[in-house]
């Protein structure tokens, strides 16, 4: 530290420790000793609080460090690195002034006469008008702005001589004012309230700033003048635009302002690299099943060489089979992939895709790729595709309901949809089969219309030229591709039978494959079959649905599908209705413990005492029931505050209903949604677990 009044070796200071006897301590790391601040002499302590207090003053606090710590860079220093050239002005004015001294040397030259001699010619023919007007107007125009301006407008013999030092160290552009490059002390420190993802206003910043630094100055003592908001506003404004929105945007974000890079197709062939994507489409059509307003779900698969859509599909919902029947498509029409190029969504990280044994992708021989996470742009012939084709077909249905969309007219659209549903009439949108058709012509549209990525020529006769010249897709047969598209799992065959799917499928030849895995094969819009296969991919036999099936009639994936997604949009109606009944009642979700926290006892040890609690009393046949646990009730129909008691109060209620006594319309309510809350299934399970201990 070189601290005045110590010497410089450590030698000489733990000598002088030593004989003065200063206060230490071991390191907690590492060998050697620590020193009390107040055992040093007085001008050594004095330089360590002095050093500390500007080291208070410079250093950051931990909740902006990140802020803090990006390197400000000015618009100017961003140009000054680029080496740019010469503003218009400054390559004016050298040009004016290269032709003045040009004329200079023409008249040395011609007459004979020596530099002053023809600099005085020069300006004197200006002024007297006998100069030709090209010369005139150079040298006016080389003229510098700055400075002292003579009568005549013309420069001296004086500027001239410097114009010809100029040249010859090639510095003849005039200079030009540039911003400070040096940054401001309070520069990094004003930025850690700045560069904030809250994204604070100028003021809001400069005003947290003020503050936080006259707390500090109060402390240490040490005064600085503050910059005025105005100064601020100077400063954010020579800051580059990346450096200045650093931490106000995440990296996300940032990415739409920094460089990026142009991904060359040219020589790319057909079917080399597919790219799929799934997108909401933005307009409601009729539900094909219920008939109710909704917004469907399309995947669509883009070829990159042609830019030619070569498969779609037109699901409820976003998911593995809405790809599996677009890939179908694509590779029945066009031929098989090299490479499929996707996002991380579900509907392609799943086993229906990717898996080793029974994944689609290594049956087909087609290497999946994925993009990085949150890295839209590397997709961007896909996520165009959205916008050309399916956001502007959006657009021509009366339906649409896009984020451009004024939201008056939305809204009309949406009030006129729904009293159309509720009080009968006819629905002003597509039917299902209709939005089929649309799709159907979009797309086709879409392949025939020309694209500016392939200069002015569309996919499809993009697609044709490489047919002429002896290109050809890989395509396979229908026998193999229905095959190939029928989606595997593996399953253990037991006495002939399998199951997939809650249905049971038997054939007397897997009597001899008893206990052993075999890959079953489904069709999703049939469930009649399936196909049994060995691990090895050797066929086995057909299994055809037995009565001992769990249902009447065999159900196929897509329906089971069906019937998860409505059970799930009743889960949250159920949980919507609960969420208004405690509104109702005035209860909140959740309970405030009040009691204090007993020290040394974990949360798992409070589980644990709860568990070894005696089981609560149940009402006999032979206790009383009460409408309302409690007294008195002053306020009608109250819910109880805990579990138990709502329980009770449940079954109270439940068995005068069944009694046949009448209750109150919040009675009655509250008696239905309770049935239906996770409380109440708990709450059975815990009584059906006591009454089994007890017995």
């Amino acid at each position: 530290m070189r601290l005045p009044g110590l010497p410089g070796t450590p030698q000489n200071i733990l000598i002088i420790a030593k004989n003065e006897g200063w206060n230490a301590r071991r390191k907690a790391k590492g060998k050697g000793h620590e020193y009390a601040l107040t055992s040093l002499p007085a001008t050594a302590q004095d330089a360590i609080r002095a050093r500390a207090a500007q080291q208070l003053v410079a250093t950051l606090s931990a909740s902006r460090a990140v802020s803090r710590d990006r390197e400000p860079i000015l618009r100017e220093q961003s140009a000054s690195q680029l080496s740019l050239s010469l503003t218009s002005q400054q390559q004016t004015v050298e040009a004016a002034r290269t032709g003045v001294l040009t004329a200079i040397e023409r008249l040395m030259a011609g007459c004979g006469l020596s530099k002053e001699r023809a600099m005085q010619h020069l300006l004197a023919s200006v002024q007297t008008g006998e100069a030709d007007a090209l010369t005139a107007a150079m040298l006016r125009r080389a003229a510098d702005e700055r400075g002292r301006k003579s009568d005549t407008g013309l420069p001296s013999i004086r500027t001239l001589k410097r114009w010809f030092a100029a040249r010859e160290a090639a510095a003849l552009a005039p200079k030009i004012r540039h911003a400070d490059f040096a940054l401001p002390w309070w520069a990094r420190d004003f930025l850690g309230y700045w560069q904030q993802p809250q994204k604070p206003s100028v003021e809001l910043a400069h005003r947290l700033f003020v503050q936080d630094q006259q707390a500090r100055m109060a402390d240490t003592e040490i005064e600085r003048v503050l910059p005025s908001v105005h100064a601020v506003r100077r400063f954010l404004k020579k800051l580059g635009t990346v450096s200045r929105e650093a931490g106000r945007l995440e990296a996300r974000e940032l990415k739409r302002l920094q460089p990026f890079v142009r991904r060359d197709f040219a020589d790319l062939l057909p079917n080399d690299v597919w790219s799929a994507d799934g997108h909401c489409f933005d307009a409601e059509v009729q539900h094909p099943l219920t008939g109710r307003p909704f917004r469907p779900e399309i995947t669509s698969i883009i070829d990159i060489a042609t830019r030619r859509v070569v498969g779609w599909s037109i699901d409820l919902a976003e998911s593995g089979l809405a790809v599996l029947d677009a890939l179908r498509m694509a590779v029945g029409q066009a031929g098989t992939p090299a490479i499929f190029y996707v996002d991380n969504g579900s509907g392609y990280v799943n086993a229906l895709m990717k898996d080793e044994g029974t994944g689609l992708m290594g049956r087909l021989g087609i290497s999946m790729t994925h993009s990085v996470a949150y890295n839209s742009q590397a997709r961007g012939v896909i996520e165009r595709l959205h916008q050309t084709l399916w956001i502007n077909a959006a657009k021509m249905l009366p339906s649409y309901m896009g984020a451009d969309m004024d939201r008056q007219a939305r809204q009309s659209q949406f009030k006129l949809t729904r009293s159309a549903i509720k009080h009968g009439g006819r629905l002003p949108m597509i039917a299902w089969d209709d939005f089929l058709s649309f799709a159907r012509d979009r797309v086709a549209e879409y392949n025939t219309r020309p694209h500016v990525s392939l200069k002015k020529r569309s996919p499809d006769a993009v697609w044709s030229d490489f047919e002429l010249h002896g290109w050809q897709a890989q395509c396979e047969d229908a026998g193999t591709l229905d095959a190939l598209f029928r989606p595997r799992v593996e399953r253990t065959a037991l006495r002939g039978e399998v199951r997939l799917f809650n249905n049971v499928y038997f054939s007397a030849a897997l009597a001899e494959l008893h206990g052993e895995t075999v890959q079953v094969a489904y069709d999703i819009h049939a469930a009649e079959r399936v196909w049994v296969y060995l691990p090895d991919g050797r066929f086995v036999c057909h299994a055809d649905w037995n009565a001992n099936s769990a249902a009447y009639f065999p159900q196929p994936v897509v329906e089971q599908k069906r019937d998860a997604r409505a059970d799930a949009a009743l889960r949250r109606l159920d949980e919507k209705r609960e969420a208004v009944e405690f509104e109702r009642t005035g209860r909140p979700a959740l309970s405030v413990v009040t009691e204090p926290t007993v020290p040394g006892i974990s949360g798992r040890d409070i589980a644990g005492a709860f568990e070894r609690l005696a089981p609560m009393d149940v009402p006999t046949a032979t206790e009383p029931t009460l409408r309302v646990v409690g007294d008195i009730e002053p306020m009608g129909f109250q819910v109880p505050g805990t579990p138990q008691l709502r329980y009770r109060q449940w079954l109270a209620l439940s068995d005068l209903a069944e009694a046949g006594e009448m209750l109150t319309d919040r009675e009655t309510r509250w008696l239905a949604s309770y049935a239906r809350s996770h409380e109440f299934s708990v709450m059975q399970k815990k009584q059906a677990d006591a009454c089994e201990a007890s017995a």
